[in-house]
């Protein structure tokens, strides 16, 4: 979680979300729908607890998850531009608090509030790089390096620290092969040889990281051997 989301979430929890208009609630269960793709774009969302997946779903219903939303930050930020329905699709991930800033009290806090445009824009650049990078991932990088390079991504992002080295992830193994774009059957396979090679332990809806050292090493290594191939 970068610099521009705590100073970014620290303006919105100071100066927006007790303002008037501003909805708050706890959804109870996991995978409740926050909006789905071609739902109205007319609010931004903030997450001050939980986690909440960004995804596409294909025609066969295989899903895709683009981003992960952790707390802190804001989403749903399509609204703020010209398109009138959602693109993608939000569910939680994990319980939490989340908040629903309509559109146009959004804007009007933006105009009494300047520096939330850069911000905003920061925001956005981060983004699209976290998207080119996973395009990058699908092109060049095969299973094995994916899941490597994504589970120190989530130990940093969204894991529980266990002890000095061992991170608890809470995604399940279908979430994890919906986040690298992979099928389940051959991200539960990857893993268990990284598990068997103790770099990952597995669990029900859960993923422990037991040293990103050990980790970034495998990914070095495996990016290796794929280019003398």
């Amino acid at each position: 979680m970068g610099s521009h989301v705590t100073s970014l979430g620290a303006l919105v929890r100071t100066h927006l979300l007790n303002m008037e208009g501003v909805a708050r609630f706890s959804p109870n269960r996991r995978f409740a729908s926050l909006y789905s793709e071609g739902s109205p774009a007319d609010s931004i969302y903030f997450l001050d607890s939980g986690l909440v997946k960004i995804h596409r779903r294909g025609e066969e219903g295989k899903e895709i998850i683009l981003q992960v939303i952790v707390p802190g930050e804001l989403f749903g930020e399509q609204c703020l531009g010209s398109e009138p329905s959602r693109a993608v699709s939000a569910e939680v991930l994990q319980e939490g608090l989340i908040y629903v800033v309509p559109r146009d009290l959004f804007l009007n806090f933006c105009e009494s509030h300047p520096d939330v445009w850069r911000h905003l824009a920061v925001m956005a650049i981060n983004r699209k790089r976290d998207l080119e990078k996973k395009i990058e991932l699908l092109c060049l990088r095969d299973v094995e390096y994916r899941i490597l390079f994504y589970l120190v991504d989530l130990a940093l992002a969204i894991g529980q620290k266990i002890d000095v080295h061992e991170y608890s992830i809470p995604l399940s193994q279908g979430e994890l092969a919906s986040l690298i774009g992979a099928t389940r059957e051959t991200t539960s396979t990857t893993l268990n040889t990284l598990a068997r090679r103790g770099l990952v332990r597995l669990g029900r809806r859960q993923l422990t990281v037991s040293s990103l050292e050990s980790l970034r090493a495998a990914a070095t290594e495996r990016a290796s051997k794929a280019a003398k191939v």
